[in-house]
This record gives C-alpha cells, sequence and structure tokens, in this order.
C-alpha cells in the first residue's frame, strides 16, 4: 500500500470519549443544533470552541484537539438531561450520555 505523505490525525480521545462525543453531537444534531469539529487554528493562533448563533443557525464549533473535559463542557451549556430525552435517540445510547451531562463542569463553578 503506497503512504500518500499524509498521516491520519491522532485523536487526543480514548475510544470511550469518541464514542460519548459522538452521541453528544447526534443529540445536539437532532435538537436543532449544527455541529462543526475541526483544527481551530487561525494565523498561528490556537481558538476555543463553543456554542453561536450565525442567522438563523444554532452552532457548536468544537475544537478536536480540545481537552475532552472542555468538550464535555460546551455540550452542557446546549444540552440539559430532559433535551437528551427529547432527542428520539434510543434509550440506551441516552443512559450511556446522561451521566455527563449531570456532572459538574468548569463553568459550572464560575461565580456569577
Amino acid at each position: 500500500m503506497k503512504n500518500s505523505g499524509r498521516q491520519a490525525a491522532r485523536s487526543p480521545h480514548t475510544r470511550k470519549q469518541q464514542d460519548i462525543l459522538k452521541g453528544l453531537a447526534l443529540a445536539a444534531s437532532r435538537l436543532g443544533w449544527r455541529v462543526s469539529a475541526g483544527q481551530l487554528r487561525f494565523a498561528d493562533l490556537k481558538l476555543k470552541g463553543g456554542n453561536c448563533r450565525l442567522r438563523d443557525s444554532q452552532w457548536l464549533i468544537l475544537d478536536k484537539g480540545q481537552p475532552f473535559d472542555d468538550l464535555l463542557d460546551i455540550y452542557r451549556q446546549v444540552l440539559s438531561a430532559e433535551d437528551l430525552k427529547s432527542s428520539g435517540l434510543p434509550a440506551e445510547l441516552q443512559e450511556q450520555l446522561l451521566p455527563y451531562l449531570n456532572q459538574p463542569g468548569p463553568t459550572d463553578h464560575q461565580a456569577a
């Protein structure tokens, strides 16, 4: 097999973490969020992902290289346990994802 000179980017996340992030992305998509994930760099600056509204669309912009807990925090900002229940995801997947939405994240500890 020929090597094209490109190497697949390795994920900094474990397989389980990747599965959780895929499930959360699916839930967000089913609830009307557009999800975009990639490497967020501009002019040698490393940018942080988040959520935004662009025209009439709600977006989650994610940096695949961000730590797992940072990505979870972004999802926690826009998804709740109730959202997960109304997403239409299979019950087994909902049960798998629910603990990740219920645990406190960095933004839960910030003073108002």
